[in-house]
């Protein structure tokens, strides 16, 4: 049986951050690929807002119609390979979650966008990936960070 590689991803759930996804698939010599992206969202402390708001319906918020259907060509053009794509919302940038995090989805690669711009979708937003880099350096070396090139240097089209 294969391993399955684990790549964690930051992600503002757009088509354009899907450049990423696919790049890092064509990078993987991995037959099974699990995908993690992940939206920065703080943890709101109103009572208003934790009632009855929970992860799914915070990325049915999140994610439009037009990156969900980017995700579904995704599958279809690497078919071969055994792929799968989820996400996940971060609720604090605080250094010790962040590590037991990645601990604990066995992650294997991160995956760090050069010069990529987050879209802020809600007012708690923060970037996932500045949070990523300030922890690197704690965590154990069975985890690679990559940082990938930036998305002004990609062949146009995202699916064909």
């Amino acid at each position: 049986m294969a391993k399955t590689t684990r790549i964690l991803i930051p992600s503002d759930f757009t088509v354009d951050s899907l450049h990423f996804v696919r790049q890092s698939i064509e990078e993987s010599m991995a037959d099974s690929i699990d995908i993690i992206l992940v939206y920065g969202n703080k943890s709101s402390t109103s009572a208003s807002e934790l009632l009855g708001i929970g992860l799914e319906d915070q990325l049915e918020t999140l994610q439009p119609e037009s990156f969900l259907k980017a995700c579904s060509g995704i599958y279809q053009r690497y078919k071969n390979r055994k792929l799968s794509i989820f996400a996940d919302i971060l609720g604090t940038d605080n250094s010790h979650y962040l590590q037991h995090y990645l601990k604990g989805q066995s992650v294997n690669e991160v995956i760090i966008p050069r010069d990529y711009t987050y879209k802020k979708k809600t007012r708690n937003f923060f970037n996932v990936a500045s949070a990523l880099r300030k922890v690197e350096s704690q965590i154990p070396s069975t985890i690679s960070f990559k940082e990938q090139p930036s998305i002004r240097n990609r062949e146009i089209g995202l699916i064909e």
